[in-house]
């Protein structure tokens, strides 16, 4: 799904390892009249660089039909248990954590909320002189936002209780209620500048280009390029590609650089085993004391001290 794949690329600092996550939970549930649940949990065996991020998806009222709003999900789940006989790969009760330590799998919950339009209709009513979220724009947009623990808090309470039938549906909704509670109240808190998510990023083709530099990054980790050069390289204004890389990924450039800069690092020093002289090379540092520094920086370990482990 198109949706999957946007929240991956801002959750996942590699999302071509998307690749080796492995589906293990299905879920959708429509409340009638009010919204649709979907989740989706994925399993995956190897480490992977992965980051808690949450959307929030605007759809402007037309054609006699009220503004839509979406919530989109990707989180850390609970580690899952690869013996046939755990329950939906979750350990089941009764099993000491020693029995299946070594079964267990890492992964991944997205979770997509979206309200009926006439559901949010009915929530405005009582007050017509604002709207959720301040959404004053009519053009449709996309926000990212750093899902705070009272919302990733509800979402585990969301994918696992015990509700079946009607209360299911009438938790669901009243869980969904609270994310869209605690998602306005971040929105709203937001500089005013930045309130509206940078709208220029409702553009595919901005946005595309975004994901373009982004991907240039990745690519030359080993050389450094500048800003202005990088904005050269994907035809963007120097400040809109700051404002708008930031707004896509929750970081700076330089430090998105940096962060993903010393991930290779380490993989090429534990994984690989490597010498420190050798990883400083291949990361373009001509000092080995300045990497050491940013190493440790990132890592909270000097590459000796990782070497040793």
């Amino acid at each position: 799904m198109k949706e999957i794949q946007e929240i991956l690329q801002l959750a996942m600092a590699q999302p071509a390892m998307s690749d080796q996550l492995e589906l293990a939970v299905s879920e959708s549930v429509a409340v009638p009249d009010c919204l649709d649940y979907t989740l989706q949990r994925y399993v995956y065996d190897r480490p992977l660089p992965v980051e808690d991020v949450a959307m929030v998806v605007y759809q402007p009222a037309k054609r006699g039909k009220s503004a839509a709003i979406e919530l989109r999900y990707c989180v850390a789940g609970n580690k899952y248990c690869q013996r046939p006989n755990c329950n939906d790969r979750v350990c089941a009760e009764g099993h000491k954590a020693a029995d299946c330590a070594s079964d267990k799998l890492p992964s991944i919950d997205l979770i997509t909320v979206r309200f009926h339009p006439g559901f949010i209709q009915s929530l405005q009513k009582s007050n017509t002189n604002s709207t959720l979220f301040e959404l004053q724009s009519r053009k449709p947009f996309m926000k990212t936002i750093q899902p705070c623990t009272k919302s990733k808090n509800v979402l585990e309470q969301m994918v696992h209780h015990n509700y079946e039938g009607v209360l299911k549906n009438i938790f669901l909704q009243s869980k969904s209620l609270e994310l869209l509670l605690f998602s306005s109240d971040q929105f709203i808190q937001n500089d005013t500048e930045e309130r509206y998510g940078c709208r220029f990023l409702t553009q595919m083709e901005d946005r595309s280009k975004i994901e373009k530099a982004r991907t240039i990054l990745l690519e030359q980790l080993d050389a450094p390029i500048t800003i202005r050069e990088l904005a050269r390289k994907v035809a963007m204004n120097e400040c809109y590609l700051k404002k708008g890389f930031k707004a896509m990924y929750g970081t700076t450039i330089y430090d998105y650089f940096q962060k993903e800069r010393m991930e290779k690092a380490r993989g090429l020093l534990y994984e690989k085993g490597m010498s420190v002289s050798e990883v400083a090379m291949m990361m373009g540092y001509s000092c080995i004391s300045h990497f050491s520094t940013a190493f440790k920086k990132h890592t909270g370990l000097k590459p000796c001290e990782l070497l040793l482990r």
